[in-house]
């Protein structure tokens, strides 16, 4: 399984970068949406992390565009928002797994 994550914070990339490198899964990093795009299409046995406040393309339409996929990937949404932030995200999302950070190893390992 190769884990994406679209975080624009360098230091939290790195440290969820290394965690899941720990448990021994492949990672793609990427700071914006537009990036992941260029990348290419994940499958469906991947897992993406995406930080719903990036920069540009938000996360949310990210979000949206895995879902729609054939083979959709795993999501995982992530933030360090208000809980009003984070009801109004939810709102008409399709169903989302979401972590508020600063993210621990035990809330984060069920999810990989």
């Amino acid at each position: 399984m190769t884990v994406y994550i679209l975080e624009d914070d360098a230091a939290v990339c790195d440290a969820l970068s290394l965690f899941v490198e720990q448990l021994g899964h492949s990672v793609r990093t990427f700071s914006d949406a537009e990036s992941f795009f260029a990348a290419g299409v994940p499958s469906g046995k991947d897992t993406v992390i995406i930080d719903i406040g990036l920069p540009g393309i938000d996360g949310s339409k990210v979000i949206s565009w895995i879902h729609a996929l054939a083979d959709a990937p795993r999501v995982l949404a992530i933030t360090g928002q208000s809980h009003t932030m984070i009801r109004d995200f939810l709102e008409g999302m399709p169903s989302t797994e979401l972590l508020r950070k600063p993210l621990s190893a035990t809330e984060l390992a069920p999810y990989l």
